[in-house]
């Protein structure tokens, strides 16, 4: 590191505050957490599985059930089991579920005004560059540590 900066506790605090931004402008609809993420992912991943959801949006299955059951239960999903594999449930947003979209996607916009505003368009677009190749490069650093648990696996089992 070049200073003794903790990027990590920078991160956290924007992460934070995106959060609590989030989650009172979508207070209305009683959306807490993750859930508009959740929503957002079946706006145009419908009917995939739980399963698929969690690790598309890097949570655990635990996590993914709490959530999945309490939008259902609000009337924003609805769960089936799929027909050739009655263990899987698929998860669809309902007509309700898909008229917040529109919602969620004007406080994710807000947010990202407010974020960005102290930014020049120049900065905002390395800004956006430099998130965008440090997500490149975790996503690298996943499938290497997936490909080698799998390896280590092999081995000892």
């Amino acid at each position: 590191m070049k200073q003794s900066e903790r990027i990590g506790a920078k991160i956290a605090y924007i992460f934070s505050h995106n959060h609590r931004y989030i989650e009172r402008a979508l207070e209305s609809y009683n959306l807490k957490g993750p859930m508009f993420a959740f929503l957002l992912t079946l706006s145009h991943k419908d009917g995939c599985s739980q399963e698929c959801l969690a690790r598309y949006l890097k949570f655990s299955k635990a996590t993914a059930t709490r959530v999945i059951t309490t939008l259902e239960k609000q009337g924003y999903v609805y769960r089936e089991k799929d027909e050739d594999d009655r263990r899987i449930y698929r998860v669809f947003i309902s007509d309700e579920g898909r008229g917040l979209i529109p919602a969620i996607n004007s406080a994710l916009q807000e947010w990202n005004d407010i974020f960005l505003s102290d930014l020049s368009d120049e900065e905002e677009q390395i800004f956006r560059n430099l998130l965008d190749k440090t997500k490149n490069t975790l996503v690298e650093f996943d499938r290497k540590s997936s490909k080698q648990m799998k390896n280590n696996y092999q081995i000892s089992g």
